[in-house]
């Protein structure tokens, strides 16, 4: 990735790939959304997992549906080996979810997960216009992200310390780069998610078909 708060969230996530496994391997908050996705995809889809983490996201899709074939790509090694540990099926590598034009490959669908808090509106706009690419026709992409106005984007202190600047995104917004990139919004879903006592976010999920 290209800037320094990229780079920080990467040596970041690479340090704290151990705890983060043990912290987030289970995804069954977001259960709702990956059941919808998964009833959008054929027998055999292929699935690129983008930021894939420790294999989260790829290891409660193959645990429903032992037949996708799922690439994850991260650009932490350390969350590569956690990936390649928890889904023995899946093929994993490290690569910038900021260069998916160097992958060669297509796909039925793109799972990013979690990715934009770490992207600037100019990122994510490019990512989105790259992963289209990639998605077959009537493909699928999933996103979730974390919800309030771009302004809103602040600095915010890891459980080691770091500061490290988180975006925010609007469905609004979000919704608009999809549909300039010629996607359809098929599931549109927010929940809570408590940060301590007294702060919480509020997480998006959008799900959307590529319409040619």
């Amino acid at each position: 990735m290209n800037n320094d708060n990229n780079i920080q969230a990467v040596s970041l996530f690479n340090k704290l790939a151990d705890s983060y496994q043990e912290r987030f391997l289970s995804v069954e908050a977001y259960s709702e959304s990956f059941e919808v996705l998964l009833s959008l995809l054929n027998q055999n889809s292929t699935v690129l997992d983008v930021a894939c983490g420790p294999g989260n996201i790829s290891k409660f899709l193959l645990n429903k549906r032992i037949d996708l074939q799922i690439l994850g790509i991260d650009l932490a090694p350390n969350m590569i080996q956690w990936a390649k540990k928890n889904n023995p099926t899946a093929q994993f590598k490290v690569h910038n979810a900021l260069q998916l034009e160097l992958i060669p490959d297509t796909f039925d669908a793109i799972v990013i997960g979690f990715l934009f808090p770490y992207l600037s509106i100019s990122q994510v706009k490019e990512c989105i216009s790259k992963a289209r690419k990639l998605i077959n026709t009537e493909g699928i992409i999933y996103i979730s992200t974390m919800e309030d106005r771009y302004e809103n984007s602040r600095f915010r202190s890891s459980s080691t310390g770091e500061q490290l600047l988180m975006h925010y995104y609007e469905a609004s917004d979000l919704i608009e780069i999809l549909e300039m990139n010629e996607f359809k919004v098929v599931f549109e879903k927010r929940q809570a998610y408590s940060i301590n006592e007294t702060e919480s976010d509020t997480d998006l999920m959008l799900i959307a078909q590529k319409l040619s």
